[in-house]
């Protein structure tokens, strides 16, 4: 796969190799070359526009693994940047409100719980602890989060 040729298309507003992407690989493949164009560690560099290609996704197909993903993207690779932990909260609570009661949705909002800035509050985090362990009575994540 050539990062180049995506983030070129993607410079030049050419979405169109993306969104064929995005429609023949698996999910997590296409999430992982979008985290490659958005981050690249050995240079520093980030790439911001990454998310507003994954705002038309979702203004296309308003699906939960897409704000998912924004949510991942905004609060862990690009967490460097200003309001971008405040985006990808917003982006974990739209997926949750596409996909009710999903462990992996109820997770990355507690992460928002654990980070410094502790943007999700400790009666939030309660709530969604207890929504997680209804799906999962084992989940150390939502253990952890009991106050």
């Amino acid at each position: 796969m050539n990062l180049i040729f995506f983030k070129e298309s993607l410079e030049r507003l050419d979405f169109q190799p993306l969104d064929k992407l995005y429609k023949e690989r698996d999910f997590d493949f296409f999430e992982q070359v979008l985290y490659s164009l958005a981050f690249n560690p050995e240079s520093g560099e980030s790439n911001l526009f990454v998310y507003t290609y994954m705002l038309r996704l979702i203004n296309l197909h308003n699906n939960w693994r897409i704000h998912l993903s924004i949510s991942r993207l905004m609060g862990v690779i690009l967490n460097h940047l200003d309001g971008a932990e405040l985006i990808g909260l917003y982006h974990a609570l739209e997926a949750n409100k596409l996909k009710p009661m999903d462990e992996n949705i109820l997770e990355i909002i507690l992460y928002y719980n654990h980070i410094p800035e502790k943007i999700l509050n400790d009666s939030d985090a309660n709530i969604y602890s207890n929504q997680l362990l209804k799906i999962n009575p084992l989940n150390k994540i939502a253990r952890r989060d009991l106050y």
